[in-house]
């Protein structure tokens, strides 16, 4: 599961990647923005994109644990599935509950939709309830623009389709424009990869490249096994802590 704060951030939050009480509008009902200046954005080039197919890659969907100070917090689930168009759905849902003295005193609800045709994000439905305060993204792929509406920013149009802050798909990291969100702004990145690391999983220790995000998006940690597959996150929250994302169930087997 961000502009001048974390991009999953315990104020805003979801690093990139909820059931939220009412679930994000379907992508085909978006309406077209009202406005004229067009951002110029570029995504990844196409050979960049792997050509995966993520049923395949992580079975069908991933689950992550959040932790926070050592304690559970949350849940981020993907799914994915192909829809009577041959389109890949990919679904994102998301919950976080902080309790102080047993009281639930914090809590955070995301949902995402995004529809992809072939290498291209073709459509986006996002909704955060961040404690009560809700913001709606849409955005779809027409006439050779994108053209982003959100509740919290208004209607931009895109030059061209970008990935969302959604993490599953590792052609992300080799972005330097990406659609946030949480806020439905159009954000300027810098992702660094800092090399090979042993990270933990549930299904024991992985191999994975650790990425480091900067920019408009920051205090952001990504990590890919050598597949392709989004097996770990952490990011810094508003209060300083540190927020992991564990994967309990991503498509690895020990010993690939």
């Amino acid at each position: 599961m961000k502009v001048s704060v974390p991009l999953f951030s315990i104020a805003i939050f979801a690093a990139v990647t909820a059931m939220a009480a009412e679930p994000a509008a379907s992508p085909s009902a978006i309406p077209s923005p009202d406005v004229a200046t067009v951002q110029n954005v570029r995504p990844p080039p196409p050979e960049q994109i792997p050509d995966l197919d993520p049923r395949a890659l992580y079975g069908g969907d991933i689950m992550f644990d959040v932790v926070r100070k050592g304690d559970k917090v949350g849940e981020h689930r993907m799914t994915f599935t192909k829809d009577a168009n041959g389109d890949l759905n990919v679904r994102a849902e998301f919950h976080l509950a902080v309790e102080v003295m047993f009281i639930k005193a914090y809590t955070f609800d995301y949902t995402a939709h995004e529809i992809w045709r072939g290498k291209q994000l073709v459509a986006l439905a996002a909704k955060a309830d961040d404690d009560g305060e809700v913001t709606e993204t849409t955005a779809r792929l027409e006439d050779g623009l994108f053209k982003i509406n959100s509740s919290k920013h208004g209607a931009t149009l895109a030059s061209s389709w970008v990935f969302a802050t959604n993490h599953w798909n590792r052609g992300q990291v080799e972005s330097t424009v990406l659609l946030n969100t949480l806020t439905g702004k159009l954000d300027r990145v810098k992702i660094e990869n800092k090399g090979e690391e042993i990270i933990g999983t549930a299904s024991g220790p992985v191999e994975a490249t650790h990425f480091l995000y900067t920019g408009e998006l920051h205090d952001t940690d990504t990590w890919y096994d050598k597949e392709g597959r989004w097996v770990k996150m952490s990011f810094k929250a508003k209060d300083g802590s540190i927020i992991d994302y564990i994967c309990r169930r991503c498509g690895i087997a020990i010993g690939e």
